[in-house]
Formats: C-alpha cells, structure tokens, sequence
C-alpha cells in the first residue's frame, strides 16, 4: 500500500487554508488593535476604580464620625451614667427609668434608624429591658470581646467574619453587619460597660451611581466586582492574595485600599478591556478573510464530491457485474485509500460468495441423502412397537415399557435436529433412560431439584444422559447394590449451573485429577475424539466447550465410598 504523507490528507489541505487565509491575519490584526486600545482602556478603568473606592471611603469616614458623635451623645449624659454606675433599686430606679433614661435613649435611636444600639452593663444589679439593656457577663467569654476588653483601646471596628462561629442569644447583631465598640466610663473613670452600634454593610459600602455593581463579602474583605462578570472562586482568591494599591490580572483591573482602624479592606475591580469599539473594524476584517477562506474550502469540496461519485459509480458496476470489477484508484489523499479498501472488499465478496455457491450446493446434496436414510428409522420405530404389543399381550409389561422407553430414546436422537433441546424435554429422555436401567438394577433411585421456571430454558441435547448412565456404569457392582442420583439445577448470575450426584463407589484421587486434567485441557480444543476411556463425559464436554467456550467445561469431585459429583455452568437461554 502507497505510503500517504502529510501534505496529501484532504483535513490537511483544509485546515491550512482556513489557518492562513482567516486566523492568522484576524489575531495579528486583533493583537495590534487591542495592545493600542489597552493602554488607554487601563488608565480610564483605574480612574474609576480609584472614584468608587475613594468614594466608598469617604462614606466609612462619614459613618465612622458619625457613630463616634452618637457614643459620645450617650456617654455625655450625666443621668444615664449615673443610672449604669449605681446599684439598681426597683422603688428609687424604676421612674427614672421609664421617663428620662428610656425617653433619651429612644430619641437617640430615632436619631439613627439604621443602627441597632446596645449597652453591655458591667452592673449586674441593673435588669436587662427595652431591646438595649444587657449583662456584660453574658458576652464578654466571646473570644473578640474578651480580647477587647483586655487590650488598652478604647473603641474598636469590627466585621461578620470576627464573630464567625459564636451563637450567642444576648450577643448583637452581626450578620452582614459593621459592629463599633466603645467601652464606656463616668467621670472617675469606672468603668461602666460597652456600648454597641450594629450597623448592616450597605450604609458604609454604597458609593455614587451606584447599579448593578456586586459587593461581595470575604472574610475581612469586600470586593467591589464593577466588571459585570460573575467572579469564580479561583479569581476571588487570586485577587485577595494581592497585596499592591494596584495592579491587572487574568483580564481585571484591581485596586486595593485599607480604611485606617477599620476592619475590612476594600478591593474594586473593573474589566481590563473594552473592544466594543473594535467590534464593527473587527467584523469587517473577518467577513473578508471568511469569504476568501469559504470560496477555497468549496473549491476542495468540489474536488470531494467530484472523487465520491467517481468512486460510488465504480461500486454500483462492481456488483452488476458480481464483484469482478474493480474500482479506479487515484490519487494519494484518504479517498483513494479508502477506494483501496473497498477493492480489497469486493476480492473477499467475490471469494465468499464463491464459497456460498459451494456450500449451498453440498447442503442439497446432503438434504437428498437424509431424505433416502429415512426410511430406516421409520421402520425401526415400526418394528419396536409390533415387539411391544406382542410383550404385552403375553403380560411381560415391564419389558414392554422399557422397549417403548428405548424408541423414544432413539426417536429423540435420531429425529430431533434441533442442537439445543429445554431442559424439561431432556429430562423426559433422561426418564426414559433410567426406566430401562431399572431392569437391571432394581434399586437404581432418581432424584431432581430443578425449579420449575428454569424447565423451559435451553442446553445441548444428549448432555444429562451420558452423564448418569457414567454414574451408573461406575457407581454399581452389581444388581443387588443400591444408587442414588440426583440432578439440581441453579440460576445464578445470568448462568445455569449444573449439578449431578451419586452415592456410589466414587473414584480415586488419582484418577480423579487426572479425569479433571483431561477434561479441562480438551476445553483448549474441543473435539469428540476419545481414548475409549470415559467416552460420555468426554463426548459431553467437547461438546460443551464447542457451544458455550472453555468455562462450561465439566468438573468431577468425590472421594473414594462417598460418590462422585459432576457439575458445569451455561449461559441462561431461552427458545426464540
């Protein structure tokens, strides 16, 4: 066969002209424009990452300051601390309680709706009451609290992701929130407790214009994705390792910024390109190169058809004309390798069906020869059945069955051409065979456990038989001895499995492995000839090995005075 190269393949030629005549040209045009249009798209995107984060800063300052005033507006009231500092009397107490504290308290959260305010009292006489008022001793066991409590500030930031894990019920709010702490002290510098203002994220993290922008919270981070993309968890985590006020990657502008003594850090990220712009220069240059590449790649098809056709007419003369012609090869390119194929095809055609012709001459042959020969078995059957009736009108009945049981042996072997027989219909024959046996050995007793749904299923003809009848045949002496046979049959994983036991004589552990040895090694080539020794089982395993492979072969086990066991598997199969 001609040696192809690579210059001749038809994908070759194909992809080369798509490759020179569209790709290349379009990526270089591509790279040029886009390495211009970088540049300025990079200063204009930090420019706006720079304006949403400077703005987001100034929106903490503002919150920050403003929480501040608040803190100090509370701690600035005389009545309030004294009323923290003091032991808690219901009679002396609960009056001022209800008007002035309670009511400067609510003036206070009117004057900040976005916040939740609480008071941590150190005071453990005071009761807890109006959603504000608690036990510091409920919370200050909270590892950030505890740590605050013990460091020298006096006011501390806190995000989400520092309380991550508590379940506190007297603690504050903390989900998507920014937690500002004071720990609070009268004149003498007792100390009182904490306050704590809970506020959600959104008030400190909107900034001017603000859209469809996605603020997304990571740990003590908070990315300000304006790249319209969704960000995958890789590119979230490549952008909070950065550590540089700014700097581009995989295709994102990044900018970082870190509000002083506040918790989280601030992170913008925009597109690193914008070539909408280049999209109407872009389509233009490709429209041209597609053209010119689609025109070519036509011109190959052409060719294609043009070898296909010439090709198939070949074919279509080949078979009028019983596979003698060959088609015409041309070329060096995988039309021409197949048409080599082809004709190598058409050599095996014609060479099959020259066997055909042969093979269907021998079987009419063969039909007309069997149809001669059965004349015989018709008489046979004629005469054992004349022998029958004369048995059984002198009274020998039992011989009589017997005779009827051997003909339908023999009708059974003779006629049946079927090569796989139900089970249910082998073990009719098997019944036969053991009613002539009984004349010979009256103690002779048959045994089956086969379930009744496994009857109809299918195994060689002429198999169980031989089997017993070398059960027998080794197993008794002579008539006065008893045997017993039984046959069972198992469904297992898509596979019969065969057993068959008796009680007899048994066999010798040497001759046994070697029985097994031979029967196993005819399993590699199947055959029917035998040595004379063991002729059945032999026959049954060549047999076996021939229809269902090496794994259906017989196997033999026993033990000299305990009997032997013959056991083999076959596929499940059903008639049709």
């Amino acid at each position: 066969m001609k040696t192809r190269s690579f210059w001749d393949s038809i994908y070759t030629r194909f992809l080369l002209q798509l490759l020179f005549l569209a790709f290349i040209p379009i990526v270089l045009i591509i790279s040029i424009f886009f390495y211009i249009n970088q540049q300025h798209n990079a200063d204009t995107r930090y420019e706006l990452n720079r304006r949403v984060t400077g703005s987001i800063i100034a929106n903490i300052n503002n919150n920050r300051e403003f929480t501040t005033r608040t803190t100090q507006s509370l701690l600035s009231s005389s009545e309030l601390t004294a009323f923290l500092n003091n032991s808690y009397s219901m009679e002396r107490d609960y009056g001022n309680y209800i008007s002035s504290i309670q009511n400067y308290l609510q003036a206070t959260i009117n004057a900040d709706p976005r916040s939740d305010i609480y008071i941590y009292m150190d005071n453990p006489t005071i009761p807890m009451g109006m959603d504000v008022f608690y036990h510091l001793s409920d919370i200050s066991g909270e590892t950030p609290i505890a740590e605050f409590l013990e460091n020298g500030n006096t006011e501390q930031w806190f995000c989400e992701s520092d309380f991550a894990g508590i379940f506190n019920p007297y603690l504050f709010s903390t989900e998507k929130c920014f937690v500002y702490m004071r720990k609070a002290y009268d004149f003498r510098k007792n100390f009182l407790g904490l306050i704590v203002f809970s506020i959600p994220e959104k008030y400190f993290l909107s900034f001017e214009n603000e859209s469809n922008e996605t603020v997304i919270s990571s740990g003590n981070n908070r990315i300000i994705n304006l790249s319209g993309k969704n960000l995958s968890g890789d590119a979230l985590t490549k952008i909070q390792a950065n550590f540089r006020p700014q700097t581009q990657m995989d295709g994102f502008l990044i900018t970082l910024s870190r509000p002083e003594n506040f918790p989280v850090s601030i992170i913008t990220v925009t597109k690193n390109s914008n070539i909408r712009q280049l999209t109407g220069v872009f389509l233009l240059i490709l429209g041209l190169f597609a053209l010119v590449s689609i025109l070519l790649c036509l011109r190959s098809l052409r060719q294609l058809d043009f070898q296909m056709n010439q090709c198939l007419t070949a074919m279509d003369a080949s078979i009028s004309n019983n596979y003698k012609t060959q088609v015409p090869v041309s070329g060096n390119n995988e039309i021409s390798h197949i048409c080599r194929r082809i004709n190598l095809l058409l050599t095996q055609a014609a060479e099959l069906s020259r066997q055909n012709i042969l093979k269907e001459t021998s079987n009419k042959e063969s039909r007309l020869i069997a149809l001669q020969h059965q004349i015989n078995p018709h008489f046979i059957y004629n005469t054992m059945e004349v022998f029958s009736s004369k048995m059984k009108l002198y009274g020998h009945y039992e011989e009589s069955d017997c005779l009827v049981a051997f003909a339908n042996i023999f009708r059974y072997n003779i006629s049946t051409n079927d090569a796989l027989v139900e089970i249910g219909v082998e073990l009719g024959q098997l019944h036969n065979y053991l009613r002539i046996q009984k004349l010979r050995y009256p103690k002779l007793t048959f045994h089956s456990d086969i379930p009744k749904e496994l009857m109809a299923a299918l195994l060689p003809k002429f198999t169980l038989q031989p089997i017993i009848e070398n059960a027998i045949s080794h197993g008794i002496k002579d008539s006065s001895q008893a045997l017993s046979v039984t046959v069972s049959i198992r469904k297992k994983d898509g596979r019969l499995l065969f057993r068959m036991e008796d009680n007899g004589a048994g066999m010798a552990p040497e001759k046994l492995m070697e029985l097994n040895r031979a029967l196993n090694s005819m399993g590699c080539s199947p055959n029917i000839i035998s040595d004379g020794h063991s002729v059945g089982l032999k026959n049954v395993n060549a047999r076996l090995a021939l229809y269902f492979g090496r794994e259906s072969c017989l196997t033999l086990c026993g033990a000299p005075g305990t009997g032997t066991c013959v056991s083999f598997a076959i596929p499940y199969r059903l008639q049709g």
